[in-house]
């Protein structure tokens, strides 16, 4: 399973899923909760800050980072894995959860604070993730993942766009900036 950090595109989840899709996921959380990463009581009912964490160039990586007490922080984000179907390799998008060092909390953008479980958090990470179609890096991207994630957990929409939405309004504005200049020069010329 890797980081969606160079990946320009991959498939969605399986549906149906096979019971043995999210094995490796479930793998992983339960080494992340042995070694103390992640509460020891995923059915009980935490206060959370939620935050999110991208690297600084178009295109981060960008992930959501919770916990449950702003000293130990770990991820919910998109991440990739390949699949063999019918004899064809197939990359898939793929649940990720991961410590978050504290040395990163002055990086954190902080989204809010909610009280829920450890594991109700997780499954609306897959459920968000089980509906959110293909991945594609410059529109369907782990940064509309976390702004569809921030949705459903209740932190409503935010106010952060993603780089393809930012590229496009730079595009507008340049072709905007261009017809402006165009019309100004034809004026000039015509005086």
């Amino acid at each position: 399973m890797t980081s969606s950090g160079n990946d320009v595109f991959a498939e969605p989840m399986p549906e149906p899923m096979p019971e043995t899709f999210l094995e490796n996921y479930f793998d992983d959380l339960r080494e992340l909760k042995a070694a103390g990463h992640l509460p020891s009581n995923f059915e009980e009912v935490m206060s959370y800050s939620v935050y999110s964490l991208r690297g600084s160039t178009i295109g981060a990586h960008k992930s959501i980072v919770l916990s449950p007490d702003d000293q130990h922080f770990f991820s919910i984000e998109l991440g990739f894995t390949e699949t063999v179907e019918d004899g064809v390799i197939k990359k898939r998008i793929y649940p990720a959860t991961k410590k978050i060092d504290a040395k990163y909390k002055k990086n954190l953008v902080k989204h809010g604070n909610l009280k829920a479980s450890t594991a109700t958090l997780l499954a609306k990470g897959v459920a968000t993730m089980r509906k959110f179609g293909t991945y594609f890096k410059y529109c369907n991207n782990c940064q509309n993942y976390c702004n569809y994630y921030l949705e459903v957990i209740g932190l409503g929409k935010t106010s952060h766009i993603t780089d393809a939405q930012k590229i496009a309004l730079g595009s507008l504005v340049l072709l905007i900036t261009a017809l402006l200049v165009k019309s100004s020069l034809k004026s000039i010329v015509k005086k």
